[in-house]
């Protein structure tokens, strides 16, 4: 048999295995949003949840981190839209304020702008929008609940009033390269020619 092999198997050059430790608390960054689509309301766009407390639809969103030395670490956060009790209300104003909180950031309007181009910028067309935005944000830990390790959350989102913003003002993606991000997080992922098929009593679990 002919020996094809092409890769050069040293890997003395290689890095050591990526740190999946959590970033330092207060750390201030770019982050840039990815809506993980949830099959629900508003053309799919909301993931529905049903649980004890009643039902709801959430933005089921990830970060990632841009630039730095954290770039390409990742986190997740579900925010509240809407839903059947009053605990969901709350959750949802809590939510909005975050979400409005981005679109400041991502655009550059300060909070306190009143103006009517201030206030076109704060009506996004739909949950299109948000994706691939690019803002800064202070980032949290969470601690250790249960089985489940300590965890980066959004702590506060910066916007142009705070000097922070200044220095990491965000560059947002062309209008090509949302629209190609899209189509790849979009787009059903193939099995290779030769995969193994799963067998029958395996499906849908």
């Amino acid at each position: 048999m002919t020996d094809n092999t092409t890769t050069n198997f040293d890997f003395n050059n290689f890095g050591g295995q990526r740190s999946f430790d959590v970033i330092p608390a207060h750390t201030i960054c770019v982050l840039q949003m990815t809506i993980r689509r949830g099959g629900g309301a508003d053309n799919g766009w909301l993931r529905p949840a049903h649980t004890e407390k009643g039902d709801s639809e959430g933005l089921d969103c990830e970060f990632t981190v841009v630039g730095g030395p954290h770039n390409g670490r990742k986190l997740w956060q579900l925010y509240t839209i809407r839903g059947s009790s009053h605990t969901h209300d709350e959750a949802g104003k809590i939510s909005g304020g975050t979400l409005r909180a981005i679109l400041e950031s991502a655009h550059g309007i300060n909070p306190d702008d009143k103006s009517e181009a201030a206030q076109n910028k704060r009506k996004p067309s739909g949950w299109a929008d948000f994706d691939q935005l690019r803002f800064v944000a202070r980032l949290g830990v969470q601690p250790p609940q249960g089985q489940y390790p300590a965890k980066n959350i959004i702590l506060e989102v910066i916007t142009p009033n705070l000097m922070d913003w200044q220095k990491h003002k965000p560059e947002q993606i062309s209008a090509s390269d949302k629209a190609a991000n899209a189509a790849a997080a979009a787009a059903p992922t193939t099995p290779p020619a030769n995969a193994v098929a799963r067998p029958v009593w395996g499906q849908g679990r």
